[in-house]
């Protein structure tokens, strides 16, 4: 574009009342409210109007608009609300992309290549724990964007800390140091071994979602470290270990820490992923009211793994993990137990992790079959409890107690339950049929190292039917039983009895089996309905 006239430049200011209309290029300012104009030239120039245009300076009232915000609903323009008392509330854009904070706010890139951890760092303390923490104006939620943080070093979490990423495998913190990646802490930066001193805000209220934690060496994701009031929503732990590894104690998806003064307590794992690590869930210190709900456990040596090394006397190791509950979720390729109760190493008769509760998960195939395969002979039980008041729901069992995919009972049965728990299973339907004078085999049940079984049940032959308590008692070397019942005023012809079968030749793993025969009085087959709770 050529240079027109440039002695025009700037021979045209005064006040806005008396701007004229510019020639084509012609510069105006307007001293009294600061704004500048440029002409626009004629039609048949090519403008789209005779006019001047206005250049946006700071004085331009469309310039002011654009730094402030008013909210206007959903409708915006065509049917905005008003949001004062008297008018709208405007707000200064500042303040109101304020609102939110970015951990890239702080320097932090997530381009899987940069070192990030000091720039989140910086951001978790600018926000939680430095002078202004006590204001709860400065505890803004931390949003992660979708990429990759690398960090080498573990992420200190302050107490009210909110860290919301865009989703599992989109926003992902990626640890390559022998550390956890994320630790908490208290309100002036102590961790483990030194939260709450000097009075010190302890952590507590701390949520974390919508995001992946991933570790490149065998070490742990998120250890909860005298801390409370703790909820993670959707969000992915993953290891580096792979199926068919060691065991390996450093390899912990998720712990917890405590001292005796200061037990973690009320923490919840909501819709999480649990994957790669020998142990996805290691708890062995003082901490009460644990739930993980509608979880995803996979690809471990063990499952869950509590109370190991809880002592009775250690400090944060005097009465260990309580009142822990699993529901909704489903475990899978899992070397070992999928939850074992560990008994108090030491300590006295009481202590130690208890109150487990095992309700409507899932356990696949692969569980518990020391990585030989599924009908491994060397097979394990999934819940494993040592130690008292602990129980398994409605659980699932894909496994079955026959050791056979297909259903076969080449070998002896295998335990779904061992230790000291009771296992209340769900409902099942059998058909024994009419004239059976041959003890046939209903179902099977594990007798290794002995077990007491209640079976409740219901059969209905015709218009006759039958209600009630069949009781086993068995060892690996006898089966005792009883059958209390109540008919409805007829004998329906059916017997119910325990026998011990041992199906292979490996000593100590005999089978407890559920049979019947029935007469032919009622010309008619049989229906169970049965349910079984095995004391174990």
């Amino acid at each position: 574009m050529p240079i027109v006239q440039i002695s025009r430049i700037q021979n045209r200011r005064g006040k806005a009342t008396d701007l004229p209309q510019l020639a084509a290029g012609e510069l105006g300012w307007s001293v009294d409210d600061q704004k500048l104009f440029i002409g626009n030239g004629t039609v048949a120039d090519g403008a789209p109007a005779v006019g001047n245009t206005e250049i946006m300076t700071a004085g331009t009232s469309a310039f002011t608009t654009a730094l402030t915000h008013t909210y206007k609903g959903y409708l915006a323009d065509s049917t905005p609300i008003v949001t004062g008392a008297s008018g709208d509330v405007s707000r200064t854009l500042q303040k109101r992309l304020d609102d939110y904070v970015s951990v890239k706010d702080f320097g932090a890139v997530g381009d899987d290549s940069t070192a990030d951890v000091v720039a989140i760092q910086r951001a978790l303390d600018e926000l939680y724990s430095d002078t202004d923490q006590n204001d709860t104006r400065a505890r803004r939620t931390l949003f992660f964007p979708a990429g990759t943080y690398k960090i080498n070093a573990s992420l200190t979490i302050p107490p009210y800390a909110h860290l919301v990423g865009e989703g599992p495998d989109k926003t992902i913190i990626k640890n390559s140091a022998s550390v956890p990646a994320l630790v908490t802490e208290d309100d002036d930066g102590n961790v483990y071994g030194d939260i709450g001193n000097a009075g010190a805000t302890t952590p507590t209220q701390i949520q974390i979602s919508n995001m992946t934690i991933r570790t490149t060496v065998a070490y742990g994701a998120l250890s909860i470290d005298n801390a409370t009031k703790v909820f993670v929503d959707n969000c992915k732990f993953h290891g580096s270990y792979v199926a068919g590894g060691t065991d390996s104690a450093n390899s912990k998806g998720v712990s917890v820490r405590s001292t005796t003064a200061l037990p973690c307590a009320n923490i919840i794992f909501n819709q999480c992923q649990f994957q790669g690590f020998a142990r996805l869930v290691d708890m062995s210190y003082d901490a009460t009211n644990i739930r993980f709900t509608n979880c995803d456990f996979n690809t471990a040596y063990y499952g869950a793994m509590l109370g190991e090394v809880m002592d009775g006397s250690t400090n944060g190791l005097t009465k260990g993990p309580r009142d822990i509950q699993f529901s909704g979720s489903s475990w899978s390729t899992i070397n070992q137990q999928a939850i074992w109760v560990k008994p108090a190493a030491g300590a006295d008769a009481g202590t130690g992790a208890r109150n487990v509760i095992s309700y409507g998960n899932w356990y696949a195939l692969d569980v518990a079959n020391s990585n030989e395969g599924i009908g491994s002979i060397r097979e394990v039980p999934v819940l494993q409890y040592d130690n008292d008041e602990c129980s398994s729901v409605m659980d699932f069992f894909e496994r079955t107690d026959l050791r056979r995919a297909d259903g076969s009972s080449e070998l002896n049965a295998a335990p779904e339950l061992q230790g000291i728990g009771i296992q209340t299973k769900a409902i099942k339907q059998a058909t024994l049929l009419n004239n059976t004078s041959s003890a046939t085999t209903i179902n099977e049940f594990p007798a290794l190292a002995g077990k007491g079984l209640v079976i409740k049940y219901k059969i209905v032959r015709g218009t006759l039917d039958r209600t009630g308590e069949f009781v086993i008692s068995a060892s690996t070397t006898a089966v005792q039983y009883d059958d209390t019942f109540t008919e409805s005023g007829v004998d329906i012809g059916v017997t119910l009895s325990a026998t011990l079968d041992n199906k292979d030749s490996t000593a100590g793993s005999e089978t407890v089996s559920l049979k019947y025969t029935t007469t032919n009085s009622a010309s008619t087959d049989a229906t169970l309905d049965y349910q079984t709770t095995i004391i174990a």
